[in-house]
């Protein structure tokens, strides 16, 4: 009876944590930031706070666990101020988003599929110069 109540209690309290897995790796990132750089809405990283995140599983038997095959990204525009360039730390999954009203062209949102190698980010053109 006391095997079944330890494994439970480890089932239950995995789900609690959403800290363990949401952080893709150094090479994802990488992978990532090429295409980001590339297109015409990003550009120049060094001009943007960055947040990356695997995607969260959506479907219940999956709570608190992390799809290795996606990654979620917000970006924001750096002011020097209160919004710094580079990569955002997080210690927790829910510190990835990008709190109040911001929104384009000041923060993009968006997803990098890594089997495909696709980048997802809907932006509006910005004008020619």
């Amino acid at each position: 009876m006391k095997r079944k109540f330890a494994v439970a209690a480890f089932i239950a309290c995995s789900a609690c944590s959403s800290t363990d897995g949401f952080q893709p790796g150094e090479a994802e990132i990488a992978k990532l930031e090429r295409k980001l750089a590339a297109n015409h809405c990003v550009g120049n990283l060094d001009l943007w706070q960055r947040a990356y995140v695997r995607k969260e599983a959506i479907s219940e038997n999956e709570a608190g666990m992390f799809d290795r095959r996606m990654i979620e990204f917000t970006l924001q525009k750096a002011d020097g101020k209160a919004v710094v360039p580079g990569r955002k730390s997080m210690k927790r999954y829910e510190d990835w988003a990008i709190a109040g009203g911001c929104q384009e062209p000041d923060c993009l949102f968006g997803g990098y599929v890594i089997p495909t190698d696709e980048l997802i980010l809907e932006c509006e053109a910005r004008p020619a110069p």
